[in-house]
């Protein structure tokens, strides 16, 4: 019996699935297209009967809608977009769904969102400098039933034996993961340019999810994270207990005091001001990013930590705080700046345009790390 050639059994064997993949319009469309400070979105739906783009790059609460081309691909052009990073997603028959064909993506506490960069600012850009790594690290917490996770970043060359490195413990806001910081958040990359202009030393940025966690690991509601008592916050513990603890243990973490800093923004910016001042002898380096206390909460953050205060009007090294003009935050960032200097607290506070958005946070950043570990 003559054999048929192996050529063919191939190609016999593969044509039911070629001819169940046939040519679409999807395995070539590339979206977003950024160019000029503009982005072009397109998605292959063909079977909608209509897309709405949403994202942080649009007015607040605003979906555009796309336009529906002849091979089914849905696209809009959306121009004038300002330099920076945001978070979007398609509306496809009233359901909220990432870009199929952006592969650049985000996780918050309940979602994921695509991601859209628009170069421009230097700082928040990848440049051709030296880059460090971040690494995901899964590790159980005797404060929490479910696993724990955080994201740390090691700076260009980190290596055991230039340590010890100092610690930068940066919070997150409500809502949002310890995976935020260094995706919508950029911070690998603010880092790296800081590091390779000298602008700031080489530091280990540690990101951990500050929401606490039901006990069957899913999400539960953030007003412990909110109140006025840091003790009353099981991250604390955590944070102190077992995060610290670990860093220090698996990386070249320097446990001095002095190396030692601490910022949030929003919820992770009240975290931030109740730890700092329930253990000012740790954290001498403090930056709060669009946060506060609330009104019902500063009488308890006076008869908790009124001492506290006092004692860091004489020890701390910076207490850096930051705002936007309409940010949702801004009285309560003012009131608690009121109650600082109260105490002889001294601080460094920056106002800027916009209001509660990772284009302010970024910013903040990139203003606060070049100060930190100064002697």
């Amino acid at each position: 019996m003559l054999r048929q050639p192996i050529r063919t059994l191939l190609a016999a064997a593969l044509l039911p699935a070629a001819l169940a993949h046939a040519a679409s319009p999807n395995d070539t469309l590339v979206s977003p297209r950024v160019a000029d400070g503009r982005a072009v979105f397109s998605v292959h739906a063909p079977d909608a009967d209509a897309v709405q783009l949403t994202g942080e790059m649009l007015e607040y609460g605003k979906a555009m809608p796309l336009a529906k081309g002849a091979d089914g691909v849905w696209s809009v052009d959306v121009p004038g977009i300002a330099p920076g990073t945001y978070r979007y997603t398609f509306r496809v028959g009233g359901v909220d769904v990432v870009d199929p064909r952006n592969t650049e993506a985000t996780r918050s506490q309940t979602r994921v969102q695509s991601l859209l960069h628009v170069p421009g600012i230097a700082v928040e850009d990848a440049q051709p400098v030296p880059h460090g790594a971040v690494a995901v690290v899964n590790y159980r917490s005797p404060v929490f039933t479910a696993p724990r996770r955080m994201h740390v970043y090691t700076p260009p060359g980190y290596a055991p034996a230039k340590g010890p490195y100092p610690v930068l413990y940066l919070l997150h806001g409500g809502g949002d993961s310890d995976e935020n910081w260094s995706t919508v958040g950029r911070a690998g990359f603010i880092l790296d340019n800081l590091i390779a202009a000298g602008k700031a030393k080489p530091m280990i940025v540690v990101m951990p999810a500050g929401h606490v966690p039901a006990a069957d690991g899913s999400i539960a509601g953030a007003m412990t994270a909110m109140s006025a008592d840091a003790r009353n916050d099981p991250f604390t513990r955590d944070l102190m207990e077992t995060i610290i603890p670990y860093v220090e243990s698996h990386y070249a973490a320097s446990p001095r005091a002095r190396d030692r800093a601490i910022a949030g923004l929003s919820m992770g910016g009240v975290q931030t001001g109740n730890i700092a001042l329930a253990y000012v002898d740790k954290f001498p380096w403090v930056g709060i990013f669009s946060s506060g206390w609330f009104p019902e909460m500063r009488p308890d953050v006076e008869r908790l930590h009124g001492k506290d205060m006092d004692k860091a009007a004489k020890t701390e090294r910076l207490l850096w705080v930051g705002y936007g003009k309409t940010d949702i935050a801004r009285d309560n960032s003012k009131a608690m700046l009121k109650m600082f200097a109260a105490h002889g607290m001294r601080y460094q506070e920056l106002e800027t345009e916009g209001g509660h958005t990772y284009a302010n946070w970024r910013l903040y950043l990139a203003r606060f790390a070049p100060q930190l570990f100064r002697d």
